[in-house]
């Protein structure tokens, strides 16, 4: 789904996506921003009876990060400078699927692998592309994620799925590429939450 992210006010101006986001002066700390989990939910499946334990994701490395990617060739990756999230990225996205769980009820009780507590089921994932793609010359947010569901007292995977969304960026602003990520995850964190309830 394609979808114009609104504008956010800041003093940071992005010139130039190709060369990435204009450098701040010095040694000054980054703006950082974070990810939001989603509160809102349209009317689903009842939630399941069962317990969830939702790993961390797997990434490659140069999304292993706290930094925000930009892509501006299939075959290149860069980072907006000056800007950064609030934590490592796979961290960030566990965190803000389980409150997104957690808010829409889909399941009895979530937990997070860090817990050390006793689910039936674990949330895997890979995080497959989360970024502002300029290869077109038009900033839009990508987000990819592939999502596995598995079966703790056999350990197979009893079902699996992709979630992805793009959104258009407002501009070339780090802000505004912001609001768009936030955008596109937003609607892969209640896709995944609503395919999630559906396994009863």
């Amino acid at each position: 789904m394609f979808r114009s992210a609104p504008a956010i006010a800041t003093g940071l101006i992005c010139l130039g996506l190709a060369g990435c986001a204009l450098a701040l002066g010095g040694n000054a700390a980054p703006t950082t921003y974070d990810l939001v989990a989603s509160r809102s939910f349209a009317p689903t499946h009842k939630g399941a009876g069962w317990q969830l334990v939702v790993a961390e994701p797997t990434s490659v490395h140069a999304l292993d990060t706290d930094r925000i990617m930009v892509r501006p060739r299939a075959d290149q990756i860069s980072y907006y400078k000056g800007v950064a999230w609030s934590d490592r990225l796979p961290h960030l996205y566990q965190v803000r699927m389980i409150e997104t769980l957690q808010n829409s009820g889909a399941v009895k009780a979530v937990f997070s692998s860090n817990d050390r507590a006793d689910g039936d089921y674990t949330l895997a994932t890979e995080v497959r592309a989360f970024q502002i793609d300029t290869t077109s010359g038009r900033p839009a947010a990508d987000v990819d994620v592939f999502a596995k569901l598995i079966n703790n007292d056999t350990s197979k995977v009893v079902a699996s799925k992709g979630f992805s969304a793009r959104v258009a960026s407002a501009s070339d602003d780090p802000a505004a590429g912001v609001a768009a990520l936030n955008q596109a995850l937003t609607e892969v964190l209640q896709d995944t939450s609503t395919w999630v309830s559906a396994h009863h």
